[in-house]
């Protein structure tokens, strides 16, 4: 069987923005207060999840989909995305003493549910209608709608998977030309982003007819950001991968990159641990407090490929723990 080659340019976005997510969830975990502060951590709210579900749907296949039992199909994907992550919500509770809770369970690695939940939608639409681009309205339309589709951010979350699909047909926009607006639109919009506008504030909640408009237009400026963000930094990374290509350091991001899903279950469980030792602790210094959540963060994506790596060696835990079926 022929082993189709990665991407090097998607494994060094997926280690970019996981540096960036566990970065953001270090420094929030070690002082929420001065993290809503930051810049770089208020700015990088805006994209990093978004780009996360646009590289996921860069990989959709609808053609296979539909080929495919609907039940193969999301199980395949429940296998994959959320046994890992119920199995290490359960040793959460079991460090920390917590008691197992069916939403909790859920909600605790909430971008791997959404993103399940997202490919099950997808597949029962695509056996509606062969016509790719009106599985992907369809998808966007009825999660933005329908109630309770803020669960887990489906709703916000749904169309950067549209967008992956599209990048993968239309990757000939992937130049300069194309990116360096792109990349000025962000900037523009940048000026006027603020913590209050992520989805985790305002969620995409229509509580009566007169919140449709005022939700809708937070969302369209989310959605902008999000894109253009994610672009400007999916051409960085193919640019660095173009002319850096024999960089020893650029080669080993690339080469981590292929563990990401690894990276994201198992740094929560000391994201929690740093939340609970410090704290009520003040930070008088936002550099030194910038240079720590650094210096921790790193330490924690190398302490969870190094735990990644020896679950490997097992059948049961490669299995339930890193979701490698």
């Amino acid at each position: 069987m022929e082993v189709k080659k990665r991407i090097e340019w998607i494994d060094l976005c997926k280690i970019i923005t996981m540096s960036i997510v566990c970065y953001d969830h270090t420094l929030q975990s070690i002082a929420p207060e001065e993290a809503l502060q930051n810049s770089f951590f208020v700015g990088s709210i805006s994209f990093h999840m978004p780009l996360f579900m646009l590289l996921s749907g860069y990989f959709i296949n609808l053609e296979r989909i539909r080929t495919d039992k609907i039940s193969n199909f999301c199980s395949s994907k429940f296998k994959h995305l959320m046994i890992p992550a119920f199995s290490w919500y359960l040793i959460q509770c079991c460090l920390f003493r917590e008691i197992p809770g069916v939403k909790a369970s859920i909600e605790s690695y909430w971008f791997l549910s959404c993103l399940f939940f997202c490919f099950c939608i997808l597949a029962f639409i695509a056996k509606v209608t062969t016509n790719n681009l009106i599985v992907f309205i369809m998808a966007c339309i009825i999660t933005y709608f329908t109630p309770y589709c803020y669960f887990v951010k489906i709703n916000f979350l749904m169309p950067f998977l549209a967008i992956g699909y599209w990048l993968n047909k239309q990757d000939k926009y992937l130049n300069w030309r194309f990116i360096l607006p792109i990349l000025f639109i962000y900037i523009v919009l940048y000026q006027y982003w603020a913590f209050e506008d992520s989805v985790y504030i305002t969620p995409i909640r229509f509580y009566n007819l007169s919140s449709i408009i005022p939700i809708s237009s937070i969302a369209i400026f989310r959605f902008a950001i999000a894109v253009t963000g994610s672009l400007s930094i999916i051409y960085s990374c193919i640019l660095i991968t173009r002319y850096f290509e024999d960089n020893i350091i650029i080669k080993k991001l690339i080469h981590y990159g292929k563990y990401t899903l690894c990276i994201y279950t198992i740094h929560f469980i000391f994201i929690k641990f740093l939340k609970g030792f410090f704290d009520k602790y003040l930070w008088s210094n936002e550099y030194t407090l910038i240079l720590f959540s650094i210096l921790i963060s790193v330490l924690i994506i190398t302490l969870t490929l190094s735990i990644a790596t020896l679950l490997r060696h097992n059948h049961y835990t490669r299995k339930f723990l890193l979701g490698e079926f």
